[in-house]
């Protein structure tokens, strides 16, 4: 651990972090206008996974499917909890659900937001309680596809750099498009979309407790730093889930405290200092020759 973490501007620190898959939960807006230049093609490509989860409230939830070539990973919402309800229920359950799915339809293609449809009608119909934002992706061939709502999201690197970086859903600052069995946004509202791949590629998906505490400069930083170093992707993801833990508890800027500093000036809102304590999911996987 910590490999990475030392050379850090904030002078992160090594921590301890969570088993990779957890059995409890881990059953296991619009995107960036950066033009990617297509590549030649290559040989047949996969993914290699490796996933962390950093438990605060225990709320998250997500699984790895290695042979359908599927992430899928859900947050559940924290002001449900202050009414009372299981807030990572609903979490739980669309993951559940869409394992469930993932596992009936085999390994043929499976589409993330028909997947993440069905995933949401199964726990509606079971009036799931709580709330949740979900990311679905999906590997096969050499195309990425992707379908989301609210604020867990993705970012896929090239050459160290992000060319394709989901956007929050949200109605308003801290206040993500979420899915429940009654009310809420609908799986009509995610953000859906595609892209072509490239050997050497590494894609990162993850909850707000990742995105809303470490920049994608930083971001950027670790992933190419550690493709240098030839980082495996679970240790990849070890890193960059321990980096996203120190910031969360940083009093140093955090991309949380900056849209907070920007509504408290529009909205008048209290403003928010240094990282956001969360639960903390990171999925990385690689893009590499499939006979690798």
């Amino acid at each position: 651990m910590a490999i990475l973490m030392e050379q850090l501007e904030r002078g992160l620190k090594q921590i301890t972090i969570g088993e990779a898959e957890r059995s409890a939960n881990s059953v296991v807006p619009q995107q960036s206008n950066l033009h990617v230049a297509p590549r030649e093609k290559t040989a047949a490509l996969k993914m290699d996974f490796g996933a962390c989860y950093v438990p605060h409230h225990d709320e998250d939830a997500f699984f790895v499917h290695l042979r359908a070539g599927i992430v899928a990973v859900a947050d559940g919402v924290g002001g449900c909890r202050k009414r009372g309800a299981d807030a990572g229920a609903f979490a739980r359950a669309l993951v559940r659900h869409a394992l469930d799915v993932v596992n009936t339809d085999g390994c043929k293609t499976i589409n993330p937001s028909n997947l993440l449809r069905k995933a949401y009608a199964e726990a509606a119909r079971r009036f799931t309680p709580g709330a949740s934002t979900a990311v679905v992706a999906s590997f096969r061939g050499a195309t990425l596809r992707w379908a989301y709502v609210g604020d867990s999201g993705f970012a896929v690197f090239r050459g160290g750099r992000v060319v394709r970086r989901s956007r929050p859903q949200q109605h308003r600052f801290n206040c993500p498009y979420q899915l429940r069995a009654t009310g809420g946004d609908g799986v009509g509202d995610a953000a859906v979309g595609e892209m072509q791949v490239a050997e050497g590629d590494v894609v990162v998906v993850g909850t707000d407790g990742l995105f809303d505490n470490l920049f994608d400069h930083e971001l950027q930083w670790m992933v190419r730093k550690g493709a240098e170093m030839g980082l495996n992707p679970q240790v990849m993801a070890e890193e960059i889930a321990a980096a996203a833990y120190t910031a969360s508890r940083s009093t140093a800027p955090s991309p949380y405290s900056v849209e907070s500093a920007r509504n408290y000036v529009k909205d008048g809102k209290e403003m928010h200092y240094g990282g956001k304590i969360d639960d903390i999911t990171v999925v990385v996987a690689y893009v590499v020759p499939k006979h690798s």
